[in-house]
């Protein structure tokens, strides 16, 4: 698309590259952008030329991401810039200024306020959407394509992606529900090249192009067992040897990168003798801002690993194990960091290496080798800008790789295309049916790229679409109809408008509150309730079952409130969508919040502390989302939520602490009184009616 001019060559220091200055003479025009590049290629830029241009208007800007972990990080970025002067934070664990001129949030809190007040983005310019090809993401893309379809169309939308195979028909849907001119900016070619290069131990590193008569070799020992031992130490030593650290070591094992750390940081001390005087100094600065304690525990038995340059980092660690780490690494004093894929999902954190520690994953099903978007993903890491000529790239082959791996695919094939997840969730239904009835469903879905995608495919493929999404949606709002959320051509009943305040698990939460489970409750067991609610845990978690018994009658009567939700989704011939209790975190959740120390729980669950902290804080925000519901209809139950927040907010799960702020529960306190005066009316059902509904439903079952 032609521009009147070509962009600024400079911007905050540093001279744009090329697709940066059509990128930003794209949005001077006002025009949206779509902007797919390399990881690594400074994308991130563009985004801020946006957010620069929207203070020159005196709007405000939307950046969003997909995990918690990136919001924060971003965050701190931005209220580190001098140029951005109000910075504000939303996840869901924490808000903070929430009227800031730049907002950081997560896609689906952006979402749900779309959803719940749209009116609080009226002066919002442009929106960020960072990692846009998340919106693949079997779980959450959805989220990623309602936003993209329900923002208001004067908002400018920068749209940033790794490469993706259907960057045009992608762009096309963008362009046409976004009703405004759309400029795709593809940049093909890394500001480090990488180099790629596969490694067995019988045959030592050799690049691809070897590949085919290596594989002739490996055939004459198919039944040689000593060929089929895995030994990735040599490639280590070589790595370390010839200087090509820092290093990162891809597992797609939390328990394997810990393993691995373990084992190389007993055998080699990386780090020079300044080195160490610098991890020191770093060390006890993080001691002093965080207050934590390093003469046992998890933090003491993590800091003889980092001090001698070894690491690792996965979803499990607690927040403020990863907060050290990630700073360790960022000042060069990690030379090799065992790291599962989720620190190569928008955490710019370069190496001069990447291993991978196998080309298969799991896929959600079954194990199978990677997508070339993965691999790209995690591969892009590798290769410092002004710091290395080249990103060194290395693949550790099983026997079986060398013979059967599709490696050219995995490494140079197309990457994979965006395919749309689109589901509108039962509150969104709820939402759509009070605009204009439940025809406007299914015209929503028309507008949708799953709707794009089938119509570009064939018609007939179209049609059948059309007519399986419609039978669907008929059930859904049948269901809807019969629990009581919606009435008629347009009525949103008392259900129905609790249940717009509850994205995510909104029937459970709905159905409890309704049917007075919470009524009575300590707040404790309130809290291990939720938790109860929100998590899937792993098959092979353990959990003490016997500390469940203060709380056993409260489960059963839920339990069996959702399973009667479950019976009525099949009654209405859908495929339940309704998740059963999980109580294998809430023995942990309930003695925690009655005061149990952190570094206690490990008797009462065998879940990594991450994944503990990770519920516990997804527990505070659901707490939060029904405190807002309830404070006007039933102030008792109100402040026994409000209890229950401050039961659990302390120790790791304070994400105030986690930033450097002060406050801890006092200060989400001071939140939940400020969101009392916006609180939504005629929500919850007063009490009398819930035992009225309790006495009909006994009868209909």
């Amino acid at each position: 698309m032609p521009m009147p001019s070509a962009g600024p060559t400079k911007f905050k220091g540093f001279t744009l590259s090329p697709f940066q200055r059509a990128a930003a003479a794209a949005l001077d025009t006002d025009h949206n952008v779509l902007v797919a590049a390399p990881t690594g290629a400074g994308k991130t830029l563009v985004a801020e030329y946006a957010i620069h241009l929207a203070q020159k208007k005196k709007t405000r800007s939307l950046y969003t991401a997909p995990i918690k972990a990136l919001s924060n990080q971003k965050f701190r970025d931005f209220s580190e810039d001098p140029a951005i002067d109000s910075v504000g934070l939303s996840t869901g664990d924490i808000t903070l200024n929430p009227y800031g001129r730049v907002m950081v949030m997560t896609t689906e809190i952006l979402r749900n306020t779309l959803v719940e007040d749209a009116s609080q983005l009226h002066d919002v310019g442009v929106v960020v959407f960072d990692e846009v090809h998340f919106m693949d993401d079997p779980e959450r893309g959805s989220v990623w394509e309602e936003t993209l379809m329900f923002l208001p169309k004067d908002v400018v939308i920068v749209a940033l992606s790794a490469t993706i195979d259907n960057l045009g028909q992608f762009a096309a849907w963008l362009e046409k529900v976004r009703e405004r001119p759309l400029t795709v900016v593809e940049e093909t070619k890394r500001p480090v090249p990488l180099k790629h290069y596969l490694y067995h131990p019988k045959a030592g590193v050799f690049p691809p192009s070897r590949l085919k008569p290596i594989r002739n070799r490996f055939k004459e020992h198919k039944k040689n067992r000593s060929w089929k031992q895995r030994d990735d130490q040599p490639l280590l030593e070589e790595l370390v040897k010839h200087e090509r650290l820092p290093l990162l070591y891809f597992c797609f094992s939390r328990r394997l990168c810990e393993t691995k750390a373990r084992k190389t940081s007993r055998s080699r001390r990386l780090l020079s003798t300044e080195e160490a005087s610098r991890f020191h100094t770093i060390w006890q600065a993080g001691k002093a801002e965080f207050g934590f304690d390093d003469q046992g525990g998890p933090m003491g038995e993590m800091r003889g690993m980092l001090a001698r340059g070894v690491g690792y980092h996965h979803a499990g660690m607690l927040p403020l194990q990863k907060e050290m780490v990630e700073r360790l690494f960022s000042t060069g004093l990690l030379k090799i960091l065992y790291t599962t894929e989720t620190f190569a999902l928008g955490i710019n954190m370069p190496a001069r290496a990447v291993v991978f520690d196998s080309l298969t994953k799991f896929d959600g099903i079954d194990f199978d080798y990677m997508r070339t978007r993965d691999y790209m993903q995690m591969a892009g890491r590798a290769g410092r800008l002004g710091m290395d000529k080249e990103g060194l790239v290395y693949s550790v082959l099983e026997y079986e790789d060398v013979l059967e791996a599709p490696i050219h695919r995995i490494q140079a094939g197309r990457v994979e295309p965006i395919t749309s997840r689109f589901h509108l969730d039962y509150a969104s239904l709820v939402h759509l049916h009070g605009i204009a009835g439940n025809a406007y469903a299914a015209e929503i879905w028309e507008n949708s790229f799953a709707a794009f995608q089938a119509r570009e495919h064939s018609k007939k493929r179209e049609e059948r679409n059309r007519q399986q999404v419609s039978a669907l949606l008929q059930k859904r709002f049948q269901f809807l109809e019969d629990m009581g959320y919606i009435r008629g051509e347009q009525e949103i009943l008392a259900r129905g408008r609790t249940c717009l305040h509850l994205f995510g698990y909104e029937i459970h939460l709905t159905e409890m509150l309704f049917e007075g489970v919470f009524e009575d409750v300590e707040a404790p067991a309130l809290c291990g309730l939720i938790a109860a609610v929100i998590h899937e845990g792993r098959r092979r978690d353990e959990y003490w079952r016997n500390a469940l018994r203060p709380m056993r009658g409260l489960l059963r009567r839920a339990s069996s409130v959702i399973r009667y939700a479950i019976e009525r989704e099949t009654d209405c011939g859908l495929a339940g969508s309704l998740k059963q209790l999980d109580e294998s975190m809430s023995p942990a959740i309930y003695e925690y919040a009655k005061g149990r120390p952190f570094h206690d729980l490990g008797r009462f669950t065998s879940a990594a502390p991450g994944d503990f902290v990770r519920i516990a804080r997804m527990t505070v925000q659901y707490l939060r989302h029904l405190h807002k519901v309830v404070v006007e209809s039933d102030p008792k139950l109100a402040e026994t939520m409000l209890e229950a927040v401050e039961c659990l907010y302390r120790g790791p799960i304070d994400v105030r602490a986690e930033l450097g702020l002060e406050g801890g529960a006092a200060a989400v306190k001071a939140e939940l009184a400020k969101e009392e005066a916006a609180a939504p009316e005629g929500t919850a059902a007063s009490q009398p009616r819930k035992r009225q509904q309790r006495r009909r439903r006994r009868r209909r079952s």
